[in-house]
C-alpha cells in the first residue's frame, strides 16, 4: 500500500519470466497492462503499467528494499506528465 493515498498494488505471483499476476487498486480495481520482474544483481527491480481509467501509459518503476520489506522508486502519471517518489508499504 502507498501510505500516501492508499494505493495498492498485489502482487499473486511471478512465472520463471518474470511475468507478475498482480492487480492495482486506486481506490477500485485497475488492470496493468504489463507487470514484470527483473533481477538487477542483488536487486529486484519492478515495472507496472497502466493503461485504463485515465491512467494510460502511466508506470510505476519500483526496486524491492528487503531490508524494510517495501518497493521504491517512481511514478509516472502520463497524463500530467509529472514524476513523482513513491514506496510501498507491505499492507499488515
Amino acid at each position: 500500500m502507498r501510505p500516501d493515498g492508499g494505493y495498492v498494488i498485489t502482487i499473486r505471483a511471478v512465472d520463471a519470466a518474470g511475468k507478475l499476476d498482480a492487480g492495482y487498486a486506486n481506490p477500485g480495481p485497475l488492470p496493468f497492462y504489463s507487470a514484470e520482474a527483473t533481477r538487477d544483481g542483488a536487486q529486484t527491480r519492478l515495472f507496472f503499467e497502466l493503461r485504463a481509467g485515465g491512467y494510460s501509459g502511466s508506470t510505476y518503476r519500483l526496486t524491492y528494499d528487503a531490508a524494510a520489506d517495501r518497493l521504491i522508486g517512481v511514478y509516472y502519471q502520463a497524463v500530467a506528465r509529472q514524476s513523482y517518489d513513491v514506496q510501498f508499504e507491505r499492507a499488515k
